[in-house]
């Protein structure tokens, strides 16, 4: 239950610490013989996530208001708001009950607008124009954070009905994406199960590694001890390296015990050494504290890692590079791949047994193991065109909600640790990866500070040499977000 109580603390409502509540069943001194039940001990009631209550009036009757929320088309997401039927798949179904218990509840209709192109484009030139098109935008967080500068979104806090305090409702990424006192513009939670799918991990061929170095079960009580590291999946590479095809040149012939490309794959080993781009000072603003020997260290760690161990492959900075990695893990040619939880669906044809790992550690004296979540996770936000904040307010609040009962722990542990796991270790890997999510202020509005959040990524040179290259534009282009967030 300790596990649970963390989830619903860092993922905003992924589980939660069920409640006893005591029914009194009267004044025993006052029941008589007829009248006194044969049980006077009192009856205990489990609160669930399923009879978790929400503090939305009763009655609430929007009749039958169009709630129109605009997407961009994903393969991956497509279904995170509403899906046509019910199509007796489990997901599917959840899914459904949600947006039919919503719809019901408030009667509303979801308007579900999937659109070409990601959804910040659209919405950005309606809002800008002044048009009222969209009631909600749900779209890619590291183009809708980029867009904090631009006046487009209400302030969730001042939204009506929204609870912000409840567990559906991402509590590290509120506290890490708000400026001052309860000032923020978008929200994540159970209504974006993106988030859960974007989580980095790496994916382990338990054949490869079982081939050159232990058995898999070795390698997941290395983790669990938390003795899992940067330097220790660097000396792995190495170690697993086979120039199978004997031409004395590390290429696609042979095993490799790394590949990634040179991209974003490089931001989940960022997460596991849960770097701190920025803190708070007293006034509740966010200042850089990214410069310092910590980085110049995982700098080192990963430019070693990526250009100096013979045991890497280097993938194509693109989709197709990154389908690549899947396909060498399938032919047992690849130990590790960085990636997100949610690729475990292109592993479920993959023969051999694969095993599913949070991020490593910077170094062992790191208390914890930490996740980065992938930037295209989506968040929610509400233009500042919109007419009918009351219906909207109101179904963010149900939506979250029904979403936290119902949806979540379909996916999470049908989806993730059942259906795609092959062995007994997954359900416990996985509560510590999603209990080591982590938000950052600089990370999430990263394309609106000159892309900071990037500066792990192709590492050349030192860290300290680019961070002093590009200090200035970091620095003015915060003051900047700082001076919109606040509204001066």
């Amino acid at each position: 239950m300790q596990i649970q109580k963390k989830l619903a603390l860092l993922l905003a409502a992924l589980m939660v610490l069920p409640m006893l509540a005591s029914c009194a069943s009267g004044d025993a001194e006052t029941q008589t013989a007829d009248t006194a039940p044969a049980d006077t001990a009192p009856v205990e009631t489990e609160m669930t996530k399923a009879t978790t209550p929400d503090t939305l009036p009763d009655g609430l009757d929007f009749g039958g208001e169009p709630i129109r929320i605009i997407q961009g088309k994903s393969s991956e997401h497509d279904d995170e708001i509403y899906v046509e039927e019910d199509t007796g798949e489990a997901l599917c179904s959840a899914i459904y009950a949600r947006q039919t218990a919503v719809e019901e509840r408030l009667n509303v209709k979801i308007d579900n607008i999937i659109h070409e192109k990601e959804a910040s484009e659209p919405a950005q030139t309606a809002i800008t124009a002044g048009v009222d098109d969209y009631d909600i935008v749900l779209g890619a967080q590291w183009k809708m954070m980029k867009q904090s500068t631009m006046g487009l979104y209400m302030n969730v806090y001042d939204m009506p009905y929204l609870d912000l305090d409840q567990p559906w409702w991402n509590q590290i990424f509120l506290q890490n994406s708000a400026l001052g006192e309860n000032r923020a513009y978008y929200l994540c939670g159970d209504a974006t199960i993106s988030m859960l799918r974007a989580m980095g991990v790496i994916f382990v061929n338990a054949t490869v590694y079982t081939n050159a170095i232990d058995t898999i079960d070795s390698l997941y009580e290395t983790v669990l001890a938390g003795d899992w590291t940067l330097d220790l999946m660097h000396q792995t590479t190495e170690t697993v390296y086979q120039d199978t095809n004997g031409n004395g040149v590390g290429d696609a012939g042979d095993i490799f015990g790394y590949a990634s490309h040179k991209i974003s794959q490089c931001d989940y080993l960022v997460g596991g050494a849960r770097m701190v781009f920025t803190e708070y000072d007293d006034a509740g603003l966010p200042r850089l504290t990214i410069n310092n020997e910590r980085s110049i260290g995982l700098y080192e760690k990963i430019y070693k890692l990526l250009n100096e161990n013979k045991g890497t492959f280097i993938l194509p900075a693109s989709w197709e590079g990154e389908l690549e990695g899947i396909d060498m893990m399938k032919e047992d040619k690849l130990l590790f791949l960085p990636f997100r939880a949610g690729m475990t669906s292109y592993l479920r044809d993959m023969e051999s047994d694969y095993a599913v790992l949070p991020a490593p550690k910077y170094d062992e004296a790191q208390s914890e193991y930490s996740t980065m979540v992938h930037d295209a996770s989506r968040v929610l936000a509400v233009p500042v065109t919109n007419s009918k904040l009351d219906a909207t307010g109101a179904f963010l609040e149900a939506f979250g909600a029904e979403s936290y009962r119902k949806v979540t722990d379909v996916y999470f542990n049908t989806i993730l640790k059942e259906k795609l796991a092959r062995d007994q270790y997954v359900a416990e890997i996985f509560d510590i990866i999603l209990g080591g999510v982590y938000f950052d202020f600089a990370v999430l509005h990263s394309y609106a500070l000159d892309s900071i959040g990037q500066i792990f990524r192709d590492p050349n040179g030192t860290f300290a040499s680019r961070y002093q290259s590009k200090e200035k534009g970091y620095l003015t282009k915060l003051d900047e977000l700082i001076e919109t967030y606040m509204g001066e």
